[in-house]
């Protein structure tokens, strides 16, 4: 996006989300990896904001990919190749701390796909695809766990060979003993990142980013989480050696 046009309020939300996906992650080393806690991350308050986290961060990407109308191509090519590296340098570290599929190939292969999507979904209504999307997220949540519905509401089971395949576990389906310490597959995510996109293209058709009123608000700088929101791929890269490297530091002191 051109400087002068920028959204800066837009930045300093995804620093505000970046900032707890560090204050989260540093969180889930010390007590599941350090204090070899595995209950912490299934507490109902620790599973609500790591699904805050995820949910603001997916839906935003969404919403701004309309934004980049020059680099759409470069842009995705750019995150799924930062999403590889991360699978690469966590995998050598150890099996317990891997990464497939996590949330950068989904982002990656989100806006990839868009590229092609675009031009059905721009023939179609926003609002009738804001919908369609954002219940065919909620509907498409739970297909990991083998079934579609409304998060524990099981409507249809899938059948079982869909589970059989590993060139299946991207989409969703979760193969027997494929394990990653952050898994984000195109079903279901993909449609919340489409609910973003189509959210954009209301405000669009409602004409709020020609309203100086709205782009006074939306031009509104918070100077640090601006500056963490602008420089999100790289703190997402760096973040998790950091906070380990801390958290081992603190371990030798204290023995």
């Amino acid at each position: 996006m051109d400087k002068s046009n920028r959204l800066y309020l837009l930045d300093a939300y995804r620093g505000f989300i970046v900032l707890n996906m560090v204050a989260y992650h540093f969180c889930y080393d010390y007590f599941v990896l350090i204090k070899s806690n595995s209950n912490w991350i299934y507490m109902p308050e620790v599973y609500i904001w790591e699904q805050f986290i995820c949910i603001s961060f997916i839906f935003l990407s969404g919403f701004v990919w309309n934004f980049n109308s020059n680099g759409k191509l470069k842009r995705g090519i750019t995150v799924s190749l930062c999403g590889i590296l991360i699978t690469a340098v966590t995998a050598f570290m150890g099996p317990d701390i891997a990464i497939f599929y996590g949330v950068l190939f989904l982002i990656g292969a989100s806006m990839l796909i868009m590229i092609v999507a675009d031009k059905l979904l721009i023939k179609l209504p926003s609002v009738l695809v804001f919908i369609i999307s954002l219940l065919a997220f909620l509907i498409t949540f739970s297909i990991p766990q083998r079934h579609l519905g409304f998060h524990r509401i099981k409507l249809i089971r899938l059948p079982d060979w869909l589970y059989k395949y590993h060139i299946l576990v991207p989409f969703g389906f979760l193969k027997e003993g494929f394990v990653s310490a952050d898994y984000f597959p195109i079903l279901p995510w993909f449609f919340l990142f489409v609910s973003g996109y189509a959210l954009h293209r209301i405000c669009k058709d409602l004409g709020l980013f020609d309203k100086l009123s709205f782009l006074k608000l939306m031009k509104f700088r918070i100077p640090a989480l601006t500056n963490i929101g602008q420089h999100s791929l790289l703190i997402y890269l760096l973040h998790q050696p950091i906070c380990m490297g801390i958290l081992m530091l603190f371990s030798m002191l204290i023995n």
